[in-house]
């Protein structure tokens, strides 16, 4: 295929993509995608717009699939000693079979295309992050025995990414992405406010962000959704406060900032 009809296939699949995207049909999506990755040259990272398109894609095929296992795992707990235990325990297992072959897909087009091509910073450590989210979402639904490896997985993805990340600007939107994704992990996976809130403290990190000693960050004005990100951030930030003060028997008990380590 000459370069400017790959191109041109390039720019029809993804538009195609967005409208599945619009359209919620996020099979389609995937797919688009995935034939974008195809008709790419192998030694070529993708752009910055199909990155991004890529990852939401991918988590939000599997996003409603998930909460639909996680559901239905907490509803039917009490149906396993039931005579409809067999029935329930079959569905689940069909159920978690079906979420963790699309998560090891992610996982496997990461390793095997995305990350080799990958040559800036912000490229890797976005792939790094998707294949840390998707990681425990496997993690999650095969449960905590069975899904010891893939957490070790994620771990290991979110500290190599971390390692670049620091690297970026503070307000680099694939950092914020990256700090966005280790605190959801925290919260949901780990069941670690405290991390969640540290780790967004880190992120939403004021004073040195607006230390003159920071580079401008112009790429968040111009990086699709990088606004959103930073409102996300701050959005959590104070959905956990809310959480740890009413939980917590008094203020001393809410992280101070910046306590988050590495992921």
């Amino acid at each position: 295929m000459l370069l400017s009809e790959a191109k041109s296939r390039r720019k029809i699949l993804f538009r195609k993509a967005k409208i599945a995207q619009e359209t919620k049909r996020y099979d389609h999506m995937v797919q688009f995608m995935k034939e974008i990755v195809e008709a790419t040259n192998p030694g070529t990272d993708l752009s910055p717009k199909e990155r991004c398109l890529l990852g939401a894609a991918f988590k939000n095929f599997v996003t409603q699939p998930r909460q639909s296992h996680l559901s239905t795992a907490a509803k039917t707990r009490s149906w396993l000693n039931h005579f409809t235990g067999p029935l329930a325990a079959s569905y689940l297992l069909t159920s978690r079979m079906e979420i963790s072959s699309a998560c090891a897909e992610i996982v496997q087009l990461i390793d095997c295309r995305l990350l080799p091509s990958a040559v800036s910073k912000e490229s890797k450590v976005f792939y790094l992050t998707l294949k840390g989210d998707v990681s425990w979402y496997m993690a999650e639904v095969k449960g905590a025995l069975d899904g010891m490896g893939d957490a070790g997985v994620a771990n290991s993805a979110y500290s190599e990414a971390w390692g670049m990340a620091t690297e970026l600007d503070l307000m680099n939107p694939h950092r914020l992405a990256f700090e966005v994704s280790v605190a959801e992990h925290f919260l949901n996976f780990r069941n670690s406010p405290e991390d969640a809130f540290a780790a967004v403290e880190r992120a939403l990190n004021i004073s040195a962000i607006s230390s003159p000693e920071t580079r401008p960050a112009v790429s968040l004005l111009t990086f699709e959704g990088g606004l959103q990100l930073t409102a996300n951030l701050l959005n959590l930030k104070q959905k956990l406060q809310n959480a740890l003060q009413s939980n917590a028997a008094g203020p001393s008990n809410v992280p101070a900032g910046n306590a988050a380590g590495n992921p």
